[in-house]
């Protein structure tokens, strides 16, 4: 905690200090009935405190970002995170615009989670043109590097991204996007048998932990993520490296029904290249990055609509329902056992969302609300769980961007 607390004053000391151009500060508070979102709940409250902080050098720009996340009952998966860089944009033409980014990024964990601390490097390219005046082309690059404490979620990852944008006067806005991405694990297996005195990562599947409540037995005091306690890890020569390579489309349809209105509809679809996930088991947790549980983990397809209301008093409404069936290859669906069923596990899913923003001159607050209804053949993440945020945001500017 000493080094959280230091973190945390060391990044505010740097965005008061400097004669930067914009600071945001922001609070939010959460609450979920099941933290780890698998079939044994378990209620907590989050709070997250977060702060970005961007200064002009021209013709770079200097950012950062940090957040800290307090869990009130599982205390150990709280965590510190902070992001730093230089940016830079340069006009190629009055249509055409190129971005470079570097950045470096590092989270810290408390005990029982620090399997998951990490260190982050990364590098990132975009070009944007206007091809007439209701069409836009944009191509995106990424390059990141994470290293982290347990040396199995090493890894280095490319994802490139084309999209184009067409406007029609009828307020009507396309957009098709084509991605791909290619994903290295260094050395994902586990160098002979693991015990649970040895690691707190195990080899396996479901462990009895696991199907024992929640942390520390579900009593609720912070004994770390119930899903990476399962079994993470295969065992298998540590300098065998993993590739996977994912493609995917994706489209979307936005229409403005008069001056209140709006109606979005979007969808994807990805298709697994190459690889496959190469550790035993993957879980998603509710705001809890998990390198196992990624863009690279799945192919499948998702659909989603979403109404937006513009409300008196400025007030936007957003109702939004989100369908997905996903497929993890390299992951077999278990029984409660902990025993394979001979085939891949496949999640189907029903997401509700219902959002309220309120801007003001210099802050927002925002009220956000999910109920998801994941339906697996892996019985262990055959879930239900719901969501409740509310937060506010501040912005402050000390001179205008060029």
């Amino acid at each position: 905690m000493k080094r959280l607390s230091l973190a945390i004053l060391l990044a505010a000391g740097l965005g008061i200090g400097a004669s930067g151009e914009t600071l945001t500060l922001g609070f939010f508070q959460s609450s979920t009935d099941n933290l780890f979102q698998t079939r044994l709940p378990e209620k907590d409250h989050l709070s997250n405190l977060a702060f970005a902080f961007e200064k002009r050098f021209a013709p770079l720009s200097f950012f950062t970002r940090g957040n800290y996340s307090y869990l009130y009952r599982n205390t150990s998966v709280s965590a510190y995170a902070q992001e730093a860089g230089l940016d830079y944009v340069h006009a190629l033409s009055e249509k055409t615009a190129l971005y470079l980014a570097v950045k470096a990024e590092g989270t810290i964990y408390r005990e029982t989670y620090k399997d998951f601390n990490f260190f982050s490097f990364g590098m990132a390219a975009a070009a944007k043109s206007y091809l007439n005046d209701g069409s836009i082309l944009k191509l995106n690059y990424d390059l990141d590097y994470k290293n982290y404490r347990l040396s199995a979620f090493d890894s280095i990852s490319h994802y490139a991204t084309a999209s184009l944008d067409r406007y029609f006067e009828t307020r009507t806005t396309l957009r098709a996007d084509l991605n791909w991405g290619y994903k290295t694990f260094f050395h994902p297996y586990a160098d002979g048998p693991v015990t649970p005195e040895e690691s707190p990562v195990l080899v396996g599947g479901h462990s009895a932990m696991g199907y024992g409540g929640g942390p520390n037995g579900g009593n609720g005091t912070g004994g770390g993520p119930m899903g990476w306690r399962q079994g993470l890890v295969r065992q298998g020569s540590p300098s065998q490296s993993q590739d996977i390579q994912v493609i995917s489309l994706s489209g979307l349809a936005a229409q403005g029904i008069g001056d209140r209105l709006g109606l979005r509809i979007s969808g994807t679809r990805q298709w697994t290249l190459s690889g496959k996930n190469p550790f035993a088991s993957i879980e998603e947790f509710y705001l809890i990055e998990n390198p196992s549980y990624d863009v690279f983990s799945w192919n499948g397809s998702s659909l989603s609509a979403q109404f937006t209301v513009e409300m008196p008093w400025n007030i936007q409404l957003k109702l939004g329902y989100t369908r997905s069936r996903k497929e993890f290859p390299g992951i077999d669906a278990l029984d409660l056992e902990g025993a394979s069923l001979g085939r891949m596990r496949q999640d189907t899913r029903n997401q509700w969302e219902a959002r309220l923003e309120k801007n003001f001159r210099s802050f927002s607050v925002y009220l956000n609300y999910h109920d998801i209804d994941n339906r697996s053949n892996d019985l262990l993440f055959d879930w239900r769980g719901h969501f409740l945020m509310v937060g506010v945001e501040w912005n402050i500017n000390w001179g205008a961007r060029e």
